[in-house]
């Protein structure tokens, strides 16, 4: 079970957009780019981040333009369904 940091950091421009980042303390990285709208369910559903992690995270970024949130965990399977997911959209 990968544990890492989770990074949100919210874009300039319109509609709003938040970077999500996932560090894996042993190396690697993976990154998103969702809407406003979809920063939550996005965590919570597709990465598997508890719900009150996610709104809390989501809510900071949203205050203070970034948060990290160290100490998170993913089940393997889940960041690959992820990154599956990710690839799709391009």
């Amino acid at each position: 079970m990968p544990q890492g940091t989770l990074d949100i950091m919210k874009l300039d421009g319109q509609p709003v957009t938040y970077q999500v980042m996932f560090e894996q303390n042993p190396g690697g990285t993976f990154v998103a780019r969702v809407d406003a709208d979809e920063l939550v369910p996005f965590m919570h559903e597709e990465m598997r981040v508890e719900l009150p992690t996610a709104q809390t995270a989501a809510q900071r970024a949203e205050k203070e333009g970034r948060t990290r949130v160290p100490g998170v965990f993913l089940e393997e399977n889940n960041l690959h369904a992820v990154m599956e997911y990710l690839e799709e959209d391009i």
